[in-house]
């Protein structure tokens, strides 16, 4: 009897269930370093400091970033308030400043949008550095060609000059491509160029980064409500701006007329739109243009501060007046716009921080501090009222200049001729 070759029970193994293979489970989410397709390593470089000096250091960056972006923010509105429509986004962002401090309650609140200006700032600085090299070695080229006329002696010039600029177009292309920040312009990363500049997904996340930054600066919500805003306050400007024109364009016997009452009511404008103002930036509904009573109630909330804010409206607008007297030259054609937006940015900060007590307070303040509030804003509107009455007399465009009102509307005609 042959013995059989197959194992028996007790020396088969035995079938355990096939066990699941363990995953690892991060521990940290690295997704949240990598946007506008920029993987992480390029967006968070690595630091050789010390943990000691990690933290100073990086506050001190962030610090220098965000007076960058200050600046910038500066720039960027003075360019967009010297440039017919565009500068409805100015308008817009001065009364987002006012509704971001309302609504946080934070007077910092009122910086919009700093970080996204230093990015603008140092796309623009990055590449003017960039091209200074090209700038020099064209004037080089220029003066050559001068001194030495066709001749073949300026063909080594020209190849030069060639050179640079191919150079300089790539390397630009190349930094913009990496996201377009100042860091990309100072360091051209040739390892990761040549491991993706021939990788469609390098120009897929360059073009879908654009476009989302692009969307985040909101600037059509900012023109639309620039533009309102605008419409808003020049229904109530409207009517007195024309009395005070009729004082000098009507006939003789309606001139004193219309002095008389396009004055006083240009006054009475001006104590409630700054507010009417706000209260739309806040509400972005236009029927609060309309709802007088309900200025007079904040304002007995906080009366105080209602008037500091009422005071730096007015008079941080009065500067401007003083670029306005001769007709600005071409070459400092955005001087007027740089003194509006230095000044008007801090009374719209003061109108939100206001704006801001008077709806926090359920109950009026004492008798005595609202009326001497009152009391204390017809002196500051007459007599801002009465600067912009005589502008017409210094102003280069006249009579027509009281319908600029740039304290609550756009610096229209700022621009030199």
């Amino acid at each position: 009897m042959n013995e059989s070759t197959s194992p028996s029970n007790d020396e088969q193994p035995s079938l355990q269930p096939e066990r699941q293979v363990m995953q690892a489970t991060a521990i940290y989410d690295l997704t949240a370093y990598q946007t506008d397709g920029e993987p992480a390593a390029d967006r968070k470089p690595p630091t050789f400091l010390p943990p000691v000096l990690t933290w100073p250091c990086m506050k001190i960056a962030g610090m220098v970033e965000w007076l960058f972006g200050v600046i910038s923010m500066i720039a960027i509105l003075t360019l967009c308030a010297a440039i017919p429509i565009l500068q409805f986004v100015t308008l817009g962002y001065l009364l987002e400043i006012s509704s971001q401090i309302v609504k946080q309650r934070k007077v910092r609140a009122g910086f919009v949008g700093i970080r996204k200006a230093a990015r603008i700032g140092g796309f623009a600085l990055g590449t003017l550095i960039v091209w200074l090299p090209a700038f020099n070695v064209s004037d080089i080229f220029r003066d050559a060609k001068i001194l030495l006329g066709n001749s073949q002696d300026i063909r080594p010039f020209s190849i030069n000059l060639v050179v640079v600029l191919l150079l300089t177009v790539a390397y630009t292309l190349w930094a913009w491509l990496r996201g377009g920040k100042l860091r990309h312009f100072l360091w051209p990363a040739p390892v990761r160029f040549f491991k993706s500049i021939l990788k469609r997904q390098t120009y897929q996340e360059a073009v879908a980064g654009f476009w989302k930054f692009t969307d985040s600066l909101q600037i059509g919500p900012m023109f639309m409500l620039g533009l309102r805003g605008f419409l808003g306050a020049g229904m109530w400007l409207l009517l007195p701006v024309l009395l005070c024109i009729g004082g000098t364009q009507l006939p003789e016997g309606l001139r004193g007329l219309s002095t008389l009452l396009g004055l006083p009511s240009l006054a009475f404008v001006l104590c409630y739109l700054p507010i009417l103002q706000t209260r739309f930036a806040v509400g972005r509904d236009w029927k609060v243009f309309y709802e007088i009573g309900e200025v007079r109630a904040l304002f007995k909330r906080a009366p105080i501060a209602l008037w500091i804010s009422m005071l730096s409206v007015w008079g941080f607008a009065l500067p401007v007046y003083l670029a306005k007297i001769q007709l600005t030259p071409r070459e400092v054609f955005l001087l007027p716009t740089v003194i509006f937006v230095i000044f008007a940015w801090p009374s719209r900060m003061l109108l939100g921080w206001a704006y801001a007590r008077a709806t926090k307070r359920e109950t009026d303040r004492n008798v005595i501090s609202i009326w001497l509030s009152r009391l204390a804003i017809v002196p500051v509107v007459m007599i801002y009222a009465g600067v912009v009455f005589l502008s017409r007399y210094t102003s280069w465009y006249g009579d027509w200049s009281l319908f600029e009102q740039h304290a609550l509307l756009i610096p229209i005609p700022l621009l030199g001729g």
